[in-house]
């Protein structure tokens, strides 16, 4: 028993009455849509979890290879501290080897290095 004038996408509430019903028209719908005659109501697209991605941790970065990410971008330290969001100082240390950069800036370091002129970009559009 179907139900052809209720839309696919329309709640339907059930009751001890249309219960059964509605599970017959669900099955019905659900082969249609197998078979290509139906498409589905609504897609669902999977999510990328900790379960089925594996994210490897960013490279770590000594003095040289700060500075070359750096100049590479073409810009100051004063510039750079800028746009990785930290202090002039930090930048400093990270370039005397007096400290290594942690944590996101790690990654952040990575982008900077893997795709400089999206990075750069990032300081252009401050205060849209």
């Amino acid at each position: 028993m179907s139900f052809p004038d209720v839309p696919l996408n329309e709640q339907r509430e059930v009751t001890d009455e249309n219960f059964g019903a509605l599970l017959v028209q669900a099955a019905e719908e659900m082969v249609a849509i197998h078979q290509g005659e139906q498409a589905p109501a609504r897609i669902v697209y999977p999510r990328e979890t900790a379960r089925n991605r594996e994210v490897p941790a960013p490279p770590l970065y000594d003095a040289t290879r700060v500075r070359q990410v750096r100049e590479k971008l073409g810009v100051s330290q004063a510039v750079f501290a800028r746009l990785m969001n930290v202090t002039d100082k930090t930048v400093q240390s990270w370039e005397q080897g007096v400290r290594p950069p942690s944590g996101a800036a790690l990654r952040l370091l990575e982008l900077a290095e893997i795709q400089p002129e999206v990075f750069n970009a990032v300081g252009s559009h401050a205060g849209e």
